[in-house]
């Protein structure tokens, strides 16, 4: 069953030129908080510079969105970056985007690489996560923004629509 689903990206991919995303969430509806402002911390490495811009475009338009990037190479520590930056925009929770694991599949010239993100959504307030997935993509650790958001409200954790793509 895995080596099918493997096969399925991998050919998704080669023929969409696109990144393949499976995405597995699991939603607590009792500890969601009414919120409109979203902290995005990224704790992926090697992102390209505008990665976490994109986000900011991807959420309906009654979210405000700002991001902050967990950085190997930043001066302060992660509790400072956050802390900043959620400060900064009056965030009322933060979703993080956190690299997992890095695999394998498959052999000779039909080997796929494969990449494991794990997303939480918390609560500032009190600090407890009411949304978790794992993101499993083909290639790149850079999970398009927009399929997030599609997930984020297919589970009912945020309300709207994703904005038309502007390109």
């Amino acid at each position: 069953m895995h080596a099918l689903r493997y096969l399925f990206l991998m050919s998704a991919s080669l023929l969409t030129g696109c990144v393949a995303v499976t995405i597995q969430s699991n939603v607590k509806p009792d500890a969601k908080p009414d919120f409109q402002r979203i902290l995005i911390v990224s704790r992926l490495p090697m992102q390209r510079p505008g990665y976490l811009a994109k986000f900011q475009t991807a959420f309906p338009t009654s979210y405000q969105v700002c991001s902050v990037a967990d950085s190997p190479i930043a001066f302060e520590t992660p509790d400072e970056l956050i802390q900043r930056q959620q400060e900064s925009c009056k965030s009322e929770v933060i979703l993080t985007l956190g690299f997992s694991r890095n695999y394998t599949s498959g052999g000779g010239k039909s080997i796929a690489t494969f990449n494991e993100v794990y997303a939480e959504m918390s609560s500032i307030a009190t600090g407890k996560p009411f949304w978790k997935a794992i993101i499993e993509t083909n290639g790149s650790a850079e999970i398009p923004p927009r399929q997030i958001v599609n997930q984020l409200i297919n589970d009912g954790v945020i309300a709207g629509s994703v904005p038309a793509d502007r390109y």
